[in-house]
C-alpha cells in the first residue's frame, strides 16, 4: 500500500492520462524531499560533524544562523542520508546541540536577573538612613570623632545638630569666630554661639555621610588650634 499523498500523486497523474510515464521508484525519493512528514522521519548526515539528525533537528540547530530556505537547501543537497541505524546516537547529538544553545537563551536571562537584583542593592545602600534626632537645648555633638578637647568651647550647645555618623567618609569642622566685645560674639550669632547658618551647612555635610564638628578659632590657642585640625580631612571657615 502506498502512502496516502503518493497515492494522491498516481490519482492526478491517472487523470491526466499520464500514467504509462510514471516511474515509482523514480518519483517516490523526489516526493519524500517535498514531504514535511518524511523530513521529521528522515535522518541525513551534518558534514560538518558527521553526525546524523532529522530535519526538523538541523532546522532547530540553525535556526537564526541561516534562512529556512537556505537550511532546507543544505539538508536535501550536501546532507547524506543515513545509510545505518544511528538513531540513538543521533538522538543525543540532537540533544547536546540543542542545550547550549536553550543554555545561551538562559545565560541572558540570568544575567538580567543578577543585575536588577545587583542594582536594587545598590539603591537600597545609597537610600537615606535615619540620621537620628537633632540636638536639644543645652547638647553637644562636636567633642567627636576628632578629639578637640584641648580648644575652648565657646558656644553653649549645639542645638539642632544632628548626630555626627559612626563611621564618616570624611571628618570636617566648621571653624567659627567669637567676637568679644560684641553680644553673643557678634551680630551674626544667634544666643548659643552659632552663626544662624552654621548648624544647617554642618547638617548638610553629615548628611553626605561626613562628620563636621562646630569649633572655634581663639587667637590665644593659635598653635593648639592648628595641631587640632591637623587631624580634619577639610575645614569650613565661617567668619565675617
Amino acid at each position: 500500500a502506498q502512502p496516502f499523498w503518493l497515492e494522491a500523486v498516481l490519482d492526478q497523474y491517472v487523470l491526466l492520462g499520464h500514467l504509462q510515464e510514471i516511474q515509482v521508484p523514480r518519483v517516490l525519493p523526489s516526493v519524500l524531499r517535498l514531504s514535511p512528514t518524511a523530513m521529521s522521519v528522515e535522518k541525513r548526515v551534518d558534514p560538518d560533524d558527521g553526525e546524523a539528525y532529522t530535519f526538523e533537528e538541523l532546522s532547530t540547530f540553525y535556526k537564526g544562523k541561516y534562512k529556512k530556505n537556505e537550511i532546507k537547501a543544505y539538508w536535501e543537497d550536501t546532507c547524506k542520508p543515513v545509510k545505518g541505524k544511528k538513531g540513538a546516537k543521533a538522538k543525543a547529538k540532537g540533544k547536546a546541540k540543542a542545550e547550549p544553545k536553550a543554555k545561551a537563551k538562559a545565560e541572558p536571562k540570568a544575567k538580567a536577573k543578577a543585575k536588577a537584583k545587583a542594582k536594587a542593592e545598590a539603591k537600597a545602600e545609597s537610600a537615606p538612613k535615619a540620621l537620628g534626632k537633632p540636638a536639644t537645648a543645652g547638647q553637644s555633638r562636636s567633642a567627636k570623632p576628632v578629639n578637640v578637647l584641648a580648644l575652648t568651647k565657646i558656644s553653649k550647645d549645639d542645638l539642632g545638630l544632628l548626630p555626627q555618623p559612626a563611621k564618616p567618609r570624611f571628618k570636617t569642622a566648621l571653624v567659627e569666630i567669637y567676637i568679644r566685645d560684641q553680644p553673643y560674639g557678634g551680630a551674626d550669632k544667634s544666643s548659643n554661639g552659632h552663626r544662624y547658618d552654621s548648624i544647617p551647612f554642618a547638617n548638610g555635610m553629615i548628611s553626605a555621610g561626613m562628620s563636621c564638628q562646630l569649633i572655634n578659632y581663639v587667637h590665644q590657642e593659635h598653635d593648639t588650634f592648628f595641631e587640632v585640625v591637623k587631624a580634619f580631612d577639610a575645614l569650613i571657615v565661617r567668619c565675617n
